[in-house]
C-alpha cells in the first residue's frame, strides 16, 4: 500500500472518528438542554413541562392519573421577612421531603414559587388520593425546616383531581386542581377533591355569576342582620350584615353557596359596595327610627386592597353614617396571605376613622404576634373554640388567653358562635367584651331584626370609640 493510499485511509478514518464524537457530542449537548428544559433548577425537581410529558402520554394509551396539587400556606411570610435566598433554602428542603414521602408510588414536580404538583399512575380511587394528599401534609406539619438558624413551620393546603372523571387532559387536570386548592385554602381544611358544583369556571359556575350580575339589578340580593349583645347580654351594640341571594330558581343562597364564585372575579368589588352602601342606609334608617348601633360588614380578602378605602368613602358619603360606627371584617387569610397589604390597608381605614375586626381569629394559622402592627380595633373568636366552650376545659384556656392577650393589645374581644346561656355566662366571667351567636338571634331580615331589638328591650347605644 502506497504512502498516499495510507494517508488518505488515516485521514478517513480520522474524519469519521471525528465525526462520530461530534454526533455523540451533540446528542450529549441535547439531552442534557433537554433534561435542563425539564427540570426546575432550585430544586431539582421536573417542572411542569416535565409533568405535562410524563402525563399526556399515559393518558393517551388510557391510563388512569391522579394529580394533587400543593400550595404552601403563608409561604410570602418567609420570603417577605427572611428574604428570597432564605425562602429558596426552605423550597428545596420541601422538596426532599415530599419526594422522600411518597417514594416511587407518585412523582413530585414544582411549578413554580411554593406550588408542587404530584402525579399519581393508577390511584385504586379517590380514597387512596385522599390518603397521600394528607400523608403529604402530615410531612410538613411535623417540620424541621430551617432558614439558616430560623426554625421555620409549614403548612399547605392541596386541591385533588381524577382523570376520566375530573378532566382528561393534563391541562385539565390542572386547572381543576387548582380550584379545588383554593377551595381547601379558603376553607382550612387542608385537603379537597375538585367540585364541579363550587367551580367558577364551570358552565354551572358561569351561570350563576351571570345571574348574579342580573341579581344586584333585580333585587334578589338581601341583607341579615345578626345582633352583638354586650358581654353581660344587657345591651345590644351592633348588627353584622350577611347576604343573602333570593334565587328564582333554586331559593334562598347563602354565601357559601356563591361567594366562593365570586371572589375568583372582579365582581367581588361590586358586590363589596352592594353590601356597604345597603347595610349603612339600613342602619341610618334605624338610627332615626331611636335604634342606634354599629353596623359590620364583611369584607373579603380580595377586596383587601387600597381601593377599598375609595368604596368605603362612597358608601359614608352616601348615607352620611358615622365612620367611627362602621367594621369592616377582615378574615385571617388576607392578614396570613398579604400581610404588608393588610397592615397598609387597615392604617388607612383606621386613619379614617373606621373600625376594622379580625373575623374567626384562631381558624387559621393567624397568632396575636400577626396583629402586632396591625392598627385592627376588634377581635372575634372562631366558634370553633366558644361552641364547645363549656364542653371542653382546653377551649376554655384557649378562649380565656386570646381574651387576656387581646385586652392587653387593647383589643376589644368579640365571641361569635354563642349558642347556650352556659356559654354566654363563661365568656361574660371571662371577660369577653360582646357576645353574638344563635342563643341571642339567627341573621334576621332587617324588619324582623328591628321587632326583635324591641322585644328584648334593647334599644341599642351608641359605640364609644376605644
Amino acid at each position: 500500500m502506497s504512502a498516499l493510499v495510507i494517508a488518505w485511509t488515516t485521514a478517513v478514518v480520522v474524519t469519521l472518528a471525528a465525526a462520530v464524537a461530534l454526533t455523540v457530542l451533540v446528542r450529549q449537548r441535547d439531552r442534557v438542554r433537554a433534561e435542563l428544559a425539564r427540570t426546575d433548577p432550585l430544586t431539582g425537581l421536573g417542572n411542569r413541562r416535565a409533568l405535562l410529558e410524563l402525563g399526556e402520554p399515559l393518558l393517551a394509551r388510557g391510563r388512569p392519573l391522579g394529580l394533587l396539587l400543593l400550595d404552601l400556606d403563608g409561604f410570602k411570610d418567609v420570603n417577605d421577612t427572611l428574604g428570597h435566598a432564605a425562602g429558596d433554602e426552605v423550597l428545596v428542603q420541601v422538596s426532599r421531603v415530599l419526594s422522600g414521602t411518597l417514594g416511587d408510588r407518585a412523582t413530585v414536580t414544582r411549578l413554580g414559587g411554593d406550588e408542587f404538583a404530584v402525579l399519581v399512575p393508577d390511584p385504586a380511587g379517590e380514597a387512596e388520593l385522599e390518603l397521600l394528599a394528607k400523608r403529604l401534609l402530615a410531612s410538613l406539619a411535623v417540620g424541621g425546616f430551617h432558614a439558616g438558624v430560623v426554625p421555620i413551620d409549614l403548612q399547605g393546603s392541596i386541591g385533588i383531581a381524577l382523570s376520566g372523571v375530573d378532566g382528561n387532559s393534563l391541562g385539565g387536570l390542572l386547572q381543576r386542581a387548582d380550584v379545588a386548592m383554593y377551595a381547601a385554602k379558603r376553607s382550612r381544611v387542608g385537603v379537597l377533591r375538585y367540585d364541579a358544583a363550587s367551580d367558577p369556571h364551570s358552565a354551572g359556575g358561569l351561570e350563576l355569576l351571570g345571574q348574579l350580575r342580573s341579581a344586584m339589578e333585580e333585587d334578589q340580593l338581601a341583607l341579615h342582620y345578626q345582633p352583638k349583645v354586650s358581654g353581660d347580654g344587657s345591651r345590644l351594640l351592633g348588627f353584622e350584615a350577611l347576604v343573602r341571594w333570593n334565587h328564582p330558581v333554586r331559593g334562598l343562597l347563602l354565601p357559601a353557596d356563591f361567594l366562593p364564585f365570586v371572589e375568583r372575579t372582579h365582581l367581588i368589588h361590586a358586590l363589596t359596595r352592594w353590601v356597604l352602601i345597603t347595610a349603612l342606609r339600613q342602619a341610618a334608617t334605624w338610627r332615626a327610627q331611636g335604634l342606634s348601633t354599629s353596623m359590620a360588614v364583611n369584607v373579603s380578602a380580595v377586596s383587601l386592597d387600597t381601593g377599598l378605602l375609595g368604596v368605603v368613602e362612597e358608601a359614608l358619603a352616601l348615607t352620611r353614617w358615622s365612620p367611627g360606627d362602621l367594621v369592616l371584617e377582615i378574615t385571617e387569610t388576607a392578614i396570613v396571605d398579604d400581610p404588608a397589604g393588610a397592615r397598609a390597608t387597615v392604617a388607612a381605614l383606621r386613619e379614617r376613622g373606621v373600625r376594622v375586626a379580625v373575623d374567626d381569629f384562631g381558624a387559621g394559622s393567624t397568632s396575636l404576634g400577626h396583629l402586632r402592627g396591625l392598627a385592627v380595633h376588634e377581635l372575634k373568636i372562631d366558634r370553633q373554640f366558644v361552641s364547645e366552650l363549656v364542653a371542653h376545659p382546653e377551649d376554655e384556656v384557649i378562649v380565656s388567653s386570646v381574651i387576656a392577650l387581646a385586652h392587653r393589645l387593647g383589643l376589644v374581644v368579640v365571641a361569635e358562635g354563642v349558642e347556650t346561656v352556659a356559654a354566654a355566662d363563661r365568656l361574660c366571667a371571662l371577660g369577653c367584651d360582646e357576645l353574638q351567636g344563635f342563643f341571642f338571634a339567627r341573621p334576621l331580615p332587617a324588619d324582623q331584626a328591628m321587632a326583635w331589638a324591641r322585644a328584648e328591650g334593647l334599644t341599642g347605644s351608641a359605640v364609644e370609640l376605644a
